[in-house]
């Protein structure tokens, strides 16, 4: 049975390589390994759930939904253009740059997807009028939204790390002090990586490349840069901030969906003339990212229901479970490639979570430690993964194909696994 299903997950990533649709591989291997495992049934409830799941639907739908207003409103160009400039002066630090900012706004706004829409629709533009290739450019964010030290000791991850201590030793603080240092080295040295994998990966259209560049760089000098236009889509953004990081805002009100939703009332406003364009542009791209996003994540449970019903999801922690002297390796690696596989660094974190983490003190590893490494292998994981949501929503902005990027995250991201391996276990 368990070779059986790692056949079908081989034959599932063999055919989306080969580009066949991403998500009826899925939905088909999920189920075949569903109907194999005994759990038929499970299929088609594990869809639907992630279809109707409130926080992912509702965050990426609605960011999504401004992104397009931006966009249709050419609010968007404002902002490019007026960055374009100042950014053309750090242009061969641009990609580790783009990483780093980006694993900042993660810590605001939690959703990998949601952070690349927002982001991805502002910089992957300024970046390739710049001459980074497009694939490069959407790694440059993705390995941010999965990559650094989380610095919310509230975290989903670490509060349930911390719950699955028997000592109760174990704390949210205390994971954020040991994963800070490794944290912060491996997003420099991976914002690095993939800024040297791009060139040697990414070649794309190189004269294409700087004959762009070249007319961008023409364009911005003559075009007019409206303050307010280019403010925009950062409105959403700087409310989030401001209710993360400052008393000024309620984090409790101001979250997310609340904080787009005031973007669009205000592009109601500015762009009162034009306000049934607004409109069909926020709702039409709320569908979008359903159509592209959701129904991809839907289709990803269902793998992972399947490969927990052939029972290689358990297989594969029992083993590590069983074997201490490899808890250090796999703790590290054994979420990722979780992760990587179905496209969710929730499920591979969680499913660690209950199995492993309990057993810290028997392995012989101090708690807080080993939680760090496996809340965040399953983030690694999900930045090479051509499945995941985060990577769909980068790659359609970008207009690549997954595959060009996670060819280049791949290697920096196996590589940050060894980093807090060597410095914190």
């Amino acid at each position: 049975m368990l070779w059986l299903g790692a056949a079908i997950t081989v034959l599932v990533f063999v055919g989306i390589i080969l580009k066949f649709d991403t998500k009826l591989c899925l939905i088909l291997g999920g189920a075949l390994m569903c109907l194999l495992g005994g759990q038929l049934s499970a299929a088609v409830p594990a869809y639907c759930a992630s279809v109707v799941n409130g926080t992912i639907v509702y965050y990426t739908c609605i960011s999504l939904g401004y992104s397009t207003v931006m966009k249709t409103m050419g609010c968007t160009d404002h902002i490019i253009y007026a960055l374009l400039g100042p950014l053309s002066k750090v242009k061969k630090g641009l990609v580790p740059l783009t990483t780093i900012i980006t694993w900042f706004f993660m810590q605001a706004l939690s959703s990998a997807a949601t952070c690349a829409a927002v982001e991805g629709s502002i910089m992957i533009p300024i970046m390739t009028a710049l001459g980074v290739p497009a694939a490069t450019a959407a790694a440059a964010i993705l390995v941010g939204t999965g990559c650094g030290p989380t610095l919310n000791p509230g975290g989903t991850f670490y509060v349930a790390s911390a719950e699955a201590d028997p000592l109760g030793e174990a704390s949210g603080v205390g994971m954020v002090s040991a994963g800070f240092v490794p944290g912060c080295i491996a997003i420099v040295f991976v914002g690095i990586g993939v800024m040297i994998m791009g060139k040697i990966l990414d070649k794309g259209d190189v004269k294409g490349s700087e004959e762009a560049a070249r007319k961008a760089m023409e364009t911005a000098a003559s075009f007019k840069v409206n303050p307010l236009y280019a403010i925009m889509p950062l409105i959403p953004l700087m409310l989030i901030l401001l209710a993360n990081y400052t008393p000024l805002l309620d984090q409790k009100v101001f979250d997310v969906p609340t904080c787009m939703f005031c973007g669009f009332a205000l592009s109601l406003l500015v762009f009162m003339k034009d306000y049934k364009t607004v409109s069909t542009a926020f709702f039409r791209g709320q569908g979008d990212a359903f159509f592209s996003i959701i129904t991809l994540m839907a289709a990803a449970a269902v793998f992972v229901k399947g490969m927990g019903a052939v029972g290689i999801t358990n297989a594969i922690v029992e083993a590590m479970k069983n074997n201490p002297s490899i808890a250090k390796v796999g703790a590290a690696y054994i979420p990722m490639i979780i992760a990587m596989l179905s496209g969710s660094g929730n499920a591979a974190c969680f499913a660690f979570i209950e199995s492993v983490l309990p057993h810290s003190h028997e392995i012989g590893i101090d708690h807080n430690k080993l939680s760090v490494v496996c809340c965040g292998s399953g983030s690694w994981g999900r930045s090479w993964s051509p499945v995941a949501a985060v990577t769909v929503v980068l790659c359609g902005i970008a207009g690549v194909d997954p595959m060009s990027v996670v060819k280049i995250t791949a290697l920096p991201m196996i590589l940050v696994g060894l980093i807090y391996i060597l410095v914190l276990l």
